[in-house]
């Protein structure tokens, strides 16, 4: 004989197996990453920004994104983030005229 089923028990496991199912979509989504600025960007001509700091003519020996104080990116990361653009990334080998090493 087949004991009787519990009714509780039955909505338990019905809210459990939809709960699971909706998990995903109430996941927290990733952020992308920020786009890298181009050089044709208004805000990046203002200050004369060049993706290569080897192409730019103010630029001095080591002067780079990377060694500005502006700019925040992981060690060796070949991107980061620069002050002067939020929202925005740009190259560790960059320069624009900016630049400090303060």
């Amino acid at each position: 004989m087949t004991p009787p089923i519990d009714p509780a028990r039955r909505q338990l496991l019905r809210t459990l197996v939809l709960g699971m199912s909706l998990a995903p979509v109430g996941a927290p989504a990733v952020p992308a990453e920020p786009p890298l600025i181009s050089e044709n960007d208004p805000a990046a001509k203002m200050v004369h920004y060049i993706e290569d700091a080897r192409r730019a003519s103010g630029a001095t020996d080591g002067a780079t994104c990377a060694s500005c104080s502006l700019y925040s990116g992981g060690g060796g990361a070949d991107r980061g983030s620069c002050t002067l653009f939020p929202g925005k990334l740009v190259r560790a080998a960059g320069w624009c005229s900016s630049w400090s090493s303060l």
